[in-house]
């Protein structure tokens, strides 16, 4: 950690813990009694840790001088006193948000369009210095922080404990399938395109409203999905199936869907990533991925599926690190800090006005020509709202404070206008009070009962959805059904094409699940397959992404050179059948997760027939 950080936060942290054992503890903001019509008395606040580092002549400026923020409810104070202020009924979100606004100091505006990621597993000092020391107005979670759903709810809970001065966005990637976060204690459900192939825009809906109901019973009240990019590109390496097909009209039906399903249940949802990247062919995780579309094809095909989201109330777009080179004349400049997309294109001419919230800043797509602290300034120049730091690798997360105080000097110093400042804290506090997060204007959702995660009803709408999705795309050969008492040889290849933005590492087996019909069923690792083959009748095999994959494609063909019959499964997108022309069968199960195979493994054996269709 850097120096001036590390003194920050330390110095931070002492304050908070003091002033934290010495009131009690505040509640999470979900369990903030409905307002009434009644006055509630007025309590002064203790000063806030904020107040009391700039009372020790703290040497950052983002920790100066902070004064607490009574809302038209009751809220947790950074000094764990709750902090009453005279409640109305009548007052609506933009008047709540206002009525916010104008009490808040300029560091903590600042701090409240910043939502950052952190190390650990509970709420210790570093991270609660970090959030309260910045006043942050969002984090974001990842693997390292969840070990299951139960600690997922504690975390969470005492997360918004030291949030200052408002209740803070707690947000996770959990899109189902390839891209999720809670892998124990919480459904995993087939992702995007999955659910595309089942040509079931309900089910969109259905698995949306499940997943943010779980999501919500731990505490998080943003989901960073759907992806609504269009994946016309069957070599992308970071969307393919966390798409909802490679058609821009379904994309769009099944985004709605989406959208409201999860919003339903008072968690914000984000369509992302603006303004396509299904089309492209490197991760920008790795590096910046180039769109050279003229503006009339992303209107007639990437953009349209965002404006369906639009449409159907979604309260985020999250942004692509990708370069326009028809829409911005900057030489490799990220869409994420271009004007001409952020505000020309999505605010003025799509008429855009909820949030636009940045990918991850320390991506390195962005990363490789500046800093995180400087993208965020860059970003927000260029119309972002909130700005998203994940601290990707541990470098990253040593300098997870320093955008912060780089967007603080560039107000101080008029690069960034306070007008424009409090126009993106504004749509955050909006946001916040609509969702009940900022209380004021209608009690928080209630939150769900710890029986909805991993119920037995939602597993069911996982396994409902992997059957529907399983693609048959050719049988040439007729080897279906698989006898039961069939020697099946089952050879899975290596998946070395994951995107980094695949953090779990969850176990799962099509072995296993075939064995389950085929109990004689043997497995063989990838080098040792052609000799295993000879004491076969049947050769599955499940492949990843095979056109990227030329080693596959040989295993494919020294399969299929043995003479006996093979049957492919992708466990991945669509696209590995049109490849792998020699192998004469070929289902799609669209992923990996255990429902996936078991449900791959009926239709293999007769006991689904295949419905699914390439979306």
């Amino acid at each position: 950690m850097t120096s001036r950080l590390h003194a920050l936060l330390s110095l931070v942290c002492v304050l908070a813990v003091s002033a934290c054992t010495a009131a009690p503890v505040a509640p999470a903001a979900t369990s903030v009694p409905e307002p009434t019509t009644s006055v509630a008395p007025t309590v002064t606040a203790e000063p806030t840790v904020a107040q009391q580092t700039s009372e020790a002549s703290a040497p950052s400026a983002m920790a100066s001088s902070a004064t607490q923020v009574p809302v038209s409810a009751t809220v947790a104070s950074a000094s764990g006193q709750n902090v009453s202020t005279p409640v109305s009924t009548s007052v609506t979100p933009e008047q709540l948000a206002q009525q916010t606004l104008a009490r808040m100091t300029l560091e903590q505006k600042v701090g409240q369009v910043y939502m950052l990621g952190f190390d650990g597993t509970d709420l210790n000092d570093a991270n609660r210095a970090l959030i309260q020391g910045l006043h942050l107005g969002g984090v974001t979670l990842f693997g390292r922080n969840i070990e299951n759903a139960s600690q997922l709810a504690r975390l969470d809970q005492d997360l918004q404990t030291v949030a200052d001065p408002v209740p803070l966005f707690i947000s996770v990637d959990q899109e189902g399938g390839l891209v999720v976060r809670v892998t124990d204690g919480a459904t995993i459900f087939p992702g995007n395109m999955a659910v595309g192939a089942t040509g079931d825009p309900s089910l969109a809906r259905q698995v949306a409203q499940a997943s943010a109901t779980e999501l919500l019973a731990m505490g998080v009240n943003m989901d960073l999905g759907p992806v609504v990019d269009v994946n016309t590109n069957p070599l992308n390496p970071v969307i393919g199936v966390r798409s909802f097909g490679s058609n821009a009209d379904l994309v769009s039906q099944f985004a709605t869907q989406a959208v409201e399903g999860v919003q339903s249940t008072g968690v914000s949802a984000v369509a992302k990533h603006f303004p396509g990247h299904g089309d492209t062919s490197v991760d920008s995780h790795r590096d910046l991925p180039v769109v050279p579309h003229p503006l009339s094809r992303l209107e007639s095909l990437e953009l349209l599926p965002f404006q369906a989201a639009m449409r159907a109330g979604v309260d985020g777009i999250m942004t692509a690190h990708l370069y326009l080179p028809a829409i911005e004349p900057q030489q490799d400049l990220p869409a994420t800090l271009s004007p001409r997309v952020l505000t020309d294109l999505l605010r003025d001419q799509l008429g855009y006005q909820g949030l636009i919230l940045t990918d991850a800043l320390d991506m390195d797509a962005i990363k490789k020509d500046r800093t995180a602290a400087s993208a965020s300034v860059q970003a927000f120049e260029a119309g972002a709202d909130m700005l998203l730091v994940a601290g990707i690798n541990s470098d990253d997360r040593m300098r997870l404070g320093d955008g912060p105080p780089a967007l603080l000097a560039a107000v101080q110093s008029g690069q960034v206008s306070q007008d424009r400042l409090d126009a993106s804290v504004l749509r955050i506090l909006e946001a916040k009070a609509r969702r009940g997060i900022l209380v004021g204007t209608a009690s928080a959702p209630l939150t769900p009962d710890a029986s909805v995660l991993n119920s037995s009803a939602n597993r069911a709408l996982s396994l409902e959805v992997a059957r529907r999705a399983v693609t048959l795309q050719r049988d040439d050969a007729g080897l279906l059904p698989l006898r039961a008492d069939s020697r099946v040889l089952v050879v899975e290849a290596p998946s070395p094409t994951r995107s980094d933005v695949v953090d779990d590492q969850l176990a799962s087996s099509l072995l296993d699940a075939i064995r389950q019909f085929a109990p004689s069923a043997y497995g063989a690792a990838t080098r040792d397959a052609v000799q295993a083959a000879r004491n076969a009748d049947v050769i599955v095999l499940g492949t990843f992404d095979l056109a990227q994959n030329p080693s596959q494609q040989k295993l494919a063909q020294d399969l299929s050179a043995t003479g006996k019959p093979v049957v492919g499964v992708s466990l991945r997108g669509p696209y590995d059948a049109a490849v792998a022309t020699m192998v004469g069968t070929y289902l799609t199960a669209y992923g990996d997760r255990p429902v996936h195979l078991r449900a791959a493994a009926e239709a293999l054996f007769g006991k689904l027939t295949p419905t699914g269709q390439v979306p």
